[in-house]
């Protein structure tokens, strides 16, 4: 090049070209980071059957009842119990299971039906019903839920199925769709005089009355101390058999006795943020309610609410893709409260990730999992998630740390040499043109 401009142009151009290849060539070798457009961003039965068939704890507890079992309603997880997987007589428990059952079957509960035959009669309840007396089916189901109406669940099977017996199978195909699959209901009513293989256990029976109190209307009947219903167009006064009622915390849910099942009780309470079903069967008729109020004090005074894994923490932060890496944090799908012993508790929480794997990624793909353990029981797992969606991501450089600080030294030296050079050809060029 004899032009000594042109040349000089030349070697601006080298310079640009030498400072866009730092810039832009060498931080590749450092990692990256995403930038995502905004539009491409996200910001029962598993659940009622989660509870395990041995208790996180053994505290000694004083109490009649043979058989009971006290558990966590949000969770499932059985706190303690007493022979909870041993067969007895249920008694007018049995009730939870016909109440819920026609709640779930029935459409229209102001309908007025008439009593059978074989639903009349007093059959050991606190009122009769006479063949052809009137009443809607919402009264027949107060009826046996608040003042344990025996003849009322009868009809109210008759109603739904046509025939007790079709009723009774749909009560036991329940049973087993709930995971109950130690009872064996033989009746509607729980009397059991007359039927030897009407059978149960306390952790069956929680988890019935565990998925009945779900239900808006079977929770809100069962609370209830005092109504009336309308037979034949005459009022009749409700009195509810539960005396647990009278504590605030208490909300239900069925009381029941017969020689063979002795004093029972499905109980639900919620005192200071505890929610639980406490089952007491085979009690005596002086201490059924007094276990039930002994559990719940234990639960009260021993037992806390702990947010063992939160979804706001991050869990991790890895890279994935291929080529050019991309760093996705990691974050639990849910949280997971327990309710654990303020004294003799053993928790574990362990992460599994799986190795990062390609793009696009959504926010919902399971990028690991979470499982708790509390004193060597699996109780709970959620997901490990990235709060990103990342379709066709934006790659921008980032240098940081250590190696920043040695990558700006290395681009001022090489920055340096080269104008240097471009300034000594400049000179010398100028100096040619003057000679």
């Amino acid at each position: 090049m004899k032009n000594p401009a042109i040349r000089n142009l030349f070697y601006i151009l080298i310079l640009v070209s030498v400072i866009f290849s730092v810039i832009f060539l060498i931080p590749s070798q450092a990692h990256a980071f995403v930038s995502v457009p905004e539009d491409i961003c996200s910001g029962y039965m598993d659940r009622l059957l989660t509870g395990k068939h041995e208790a996180l704890y053994n505290d000694s507890i004083d109490i009649e009842a043979q058989n009971a079992i006290l558990i966590d309603f949000n969770s499932g997880n059985i706190l303690w119990e007493k022979n909870s997987n041993m067969s007895v007589y249920p008694a007018s428990i049995t009730k939870i299971m016909t109440g819920i059952l026609a709640i779930e079957e029935i459409e229209d509960f102001n309908k007025i039906i008439e009593i059978s035959e074989n639903a009349s009669g007093v059959n050991h309840s606190a009122f009769s019903f006479n063949e052809n007396d009137r009443i809607s089916l919402l009264d027949l189901l107060k009826s046996a839920m608040i003042s344990s109406h025996n003849n009322a669940t009868i009809a109210l099977a008759e109603y739904i199925s046509g025939n007790t017996d079709d009723f009774i199978a749909m009560m036991n195909a329940k049973a087993v769709e709930l995971g109950a699959r130690h009872t064996n209901f033989e009746n509607t009513n729980g009397l059991d005089s007359d039927y030897p293989g009407h059978l149960t256990t306390a952790y069956d029976t929680a988890i019935i009355s565990r998925y009945a109190m779900e239900n808006e209307l079977f929770k809100d009947i069962v609370d209830i101390r005092f109504d009336n219903i309308i037979l034949n167009g005459e009022e009749i006064p409700l009195k509810n058999t539960n005396k647990l009622l009278y504590y605030d915390h208490i909300k239900g849910i069925k009381t029941g006795y017969t020689e063979n099942a002795g004093f029972c009780i499905a109980a639900f309470s919620d005192l200071n943020g505890l929610e639980l079903i406490t089952i007491i069967l085979n009690s005596s008729f002086e201490e059924r309610e007094n276990d039930v109020l002994k559990l719940i004090n234990w639960a009260d005074n021993n037992v806390k609410k702990l947010k063992i894994v939160d979804s706001e923490e991050r869990i991790d932060t890895i890279s994935i893709g291929t080529g050019t890496k991309v760093n996705i944090e990691l974050y639990p799908d849910s949280d997971i409260v327990e309710m654990v012993h303020i004294i003799s508790n053993h928790i574990e929480v362990e992460h599994t990730i799986h190795n990062g794997g390609g793009l696009p990624l959504k926010n919902t793909d399971q990028m690991g999992i979470i499982k708790v353990s509390i004193n060597g029981q699996s109780i709970d797992t959620t997901d490990i998630v990235s709060r990103e969606s990342i379709d066709k991501p934006y790659i921008s450089q980032n240098i940081s740390g250590k190696n920043r600080k040695q990558m700006i030294i290395i681009l001022i030296l090489i920055l340096s040499f080269y104008f240097l050079i471009i300034i000594f050809i400049i000179f010398k060029n100028l100096i040619m043109k003057k000679l």
